[in-house]
């Protein structure tokens, strides 16, 4: 790690008020110089001190953050159950599988139906043909010709019958094939005019509606289609199976439970003298028995206004950001963990930051700056000397906690770095006041 990023990384612990030794690297080693001269780099920061509330362990219960029962909103045969009990599942994850085979067959039949409905909107948008245009104009010139004929044979019967050659039976035959070729010749010509405007906007407008229900129609078969599979909503366990493959599910059945455990809430009973102390957001330190060398930082998400009317308890509700390792949740629902609350008597109290501490199986611990205890070869440049403090935590203030043991009120403790640390080593240290 380069000298700067070190050194920005020590501002994030406070303002810096002096830097021990400066060099990144430690000098060339000259002949003869042993390696234990050779400084690690680390940061550190001053402890604080102050009144605070001390902590008030209680027993909690942990519950998962969601939980929920999964099932079908329509019926079906349940083709194949994927999720099994105690399987962790992603969101979106299949689930279960219903049988598909009427339903393909429904959304095959409904899009052939949609191809219909959108060619006829084709037609209806293309408009006349050439051809059937032509052969409207020609029926219309075929009608006015055999009108023209007809009005001329009226005309001579006319005067046929004027001169007594003709009879009035024959005038009146006449007469109605005249007007039987003029409605044929205004059929004709309507017949023209209409295939020359071409579709009324109406006629349009219908056949696009009736294509817009058809492909709707094909969208409710697809979405049901989707709805054969029934998919995890969050990441989580399979708590319990309520089916099999093969059974016959109706809408509503539930299949599978389904828990989120990535994050964890836990239930702890505060009594009403305590409750009043507590207040969302605070950070709460939990122990966890089967863990020792974990440090569970919890965020205190509401309280419950409702007292047990029994206990005379009120039920207040922490958030913890659980641990998944190769699958398996560190935290699971039913455990019981203990959980520092900040509702004991004012104490004077040693708060260091939460990176300062070094977990170690089952026992924690500090390593505290012992400044100018040796100096480097050159005799110029300070070091420092660290040793390990083991200390027990109490409650916990935003990225600070509580420790109990040979810390001093002015103590400098290591905060980056501390990882690789031994006791008695010398280092090169860069320090800011929190």
């Amino acid at each position: 790690m380069s000298t700067s990023s070190r050194v920005i990384r020590a501002m994030r612990c406070g303002t810096l008020f002096g830097m021990l030794l400066i060099a990144d690297v430690a000098p060339a080693q000259p002949p003869g110089q042993s390696g234990q001269d050779i400084l690690q780099p680390v940061m550190a920061c001053r402890v604080r001190t102050g009144e605070s509330k001390s902590a008030y362990q209680l027993l909690g219960t942990v519950t998962p953050s969601r939980t929920t029962t999964i099932g079908y909103s329509l019926p079906g045969r349940l083709r194949t159950l994927h999720a099994k009990r105690g399987d962790r599942l992603a969101a979106g994850d299949a689930v279960a599988d219903l049988q598909t085979d009427v339903i393909q067959i429904e959304i095959a039949a409904a899009k052939a139906e949609l191809r219909l409905v959108e060619h006829q909107l084709a037609e209806l948008q293309a408009g006349s043909r050439d051809e059937d245009i032509a052969e409207a104009e020609a029926r219309k010139e075929a009608a006015g010709a055999i009108a023209r004929r007809s009005a001329s044979q009226l005309s001579r019967m006319s005067k046929l019958v004027q001169s007594k050659a003709a009879s009035v039976e024959e005038l009146d035959v006449a007469t109605a094939e005249a007007d039987s070729s003029r409605q044929l010749l205004q059929a004709a010509t309507i017949a023209h005019a209409r295939l020359v405007s071409g579709p009324r906007l109406e006629q349009v407008a219908q056949a696009q509606a009736r294509v817009d229900l058809q492909r709707e129609q094909v969208r409710l078969l697809e979405d049901r289609l989707k709805k054969h599979t029934l998919i995890a909503p969050f990441d989580g366990y399979v708590t319990a199976e309520y089916t099999e493959a093969g059974a016959w599910i109706t809408a509503g059945d539930p299949v599978v439970d389904l828990i989120e455990l990535d994050t964890v809430r836990v239930e702890v009973a505060v009594p009403a003298a305590q409750v009043v102390f507590l207040r969302p957001g605070q950070t709460i330190h939990v122990e966890f028995d089967a863990r020792p060398g974990e440090l569970l930082l919890g965020q205190l998400e509401r309280i419950v206004p409702a007292a047990d009317t029994r206990s005379r308890t009120f039920p207040v509700l922490v958030r913890i950001n659980n641990r998944i390792d190769d699958g398996i949740p560190m935290l699971m629902s039913g455990m019981v963990v203990r959980m520092d609350l900040p509702i004991g008597p004012e104490a004077k109290q040693t708060f260091v930051p939460t990176d300062a501490i070094v977990l170690d199986g089952g026992r924690q611990s500090v390593f505290v700056v012992d400044v100018g205890r040796t100096s480097s070869a050159d005799g110029q440049a300070q070091a420092a000397v660290v040793r390990k403090v083991p200390v027990k935590l109490g409650v916990a203030q935003g990225d600070w906690i509580a420790v109990t043991g040979e810390v001093d009120a002015d103590a400098i403790v290591v905060t980056r770095g501390n990882e690789r640390l031994a006791a008695g080593q010398s280092v090169e240290v860069t320090v800011g006041d929190g």
